[in-house]
């Protein structure tokens, strides 16, 4: 059926109207100006629930959703439709994605974030304000802070847009708190 025909079919005011229906229902022309008997059997029943429910939106529309999600069996051959299988599947696929990404969280090593700024002070690696605030889990303040063993000092150069950041290892940090000794330099 024809498109321009639509405004008139259903007694609508414009045929951005149409084109309102058609875009909420998905509806692509078959040709030019035109549209398949699927479709236009789609339109029809959307005009049906608007007629019948004054005030009702377009979105509000129930869609045929019933055969993605219970799954039709072919009469024939008694299996499931192509799009239950393709949802079966795709289901399969996340729950696998899921439980790979559980497993190397799993194996993740507890002291990354330490040794990462070990390397770092060891190598005099700059480090961003973004990178310090993902290994320590705080946003990098003033001129210089200290976190644990860890003394940031922030410097005059960029990485970015950001500021960059020297790490030094602090020997002494902790031992007045454990009660040892300070060692001497």
């Amino acid at each position: 059926m024809k498109i321009s025909e639509l405004q008139t079919r259903y007694s609508l005011a414009s045929k951005q109207s149409v084109y309102d229906r058609m875009k909420a229902l998905q509806i692509t022309p078959v040709s030019r100006g035109e549209i398949s008997s699927d479709a236009l059997d789609e339109l029809d029943k959307l005009d049906k629930f608007l007629k019948s429910n004054p005030g009702a939106k377009i979105w509000e529309f129930p869609r045929d959703v019933e055969s993605l999600s219970s799954g039709q069996l072919d009469n024939s051959t008694g299996q499931l439709d192509k799009s239950t299988r393709q949802l079966d599947n795709f289901n399969e696929t996340l729950q696998l994605v899921e439980a790979i990404a559980r497993h190397f969280a799993a194996k993740q090593d507890p002291l990354a974030n330490y040794k990462a700024l070990e390397y770092a002070a060891n190598h005099i690696i700059l480090l961003p304000s973004s990178k310090i605030k993902e290994l320590t889990g705080a946003k990098p303040n003033k001129n210089q802070f200290q976190r644990g063993t860890f003394v940031f000092t922030k410097t005059t150069f960029k990485i970015g847009r950001e500021a960059a950041w020297r790490v030094q290892i602090t020997a002494n940090a902790f031992r007045n708190a454990i009660g040892l000794p300070e060692q001497s330099q």
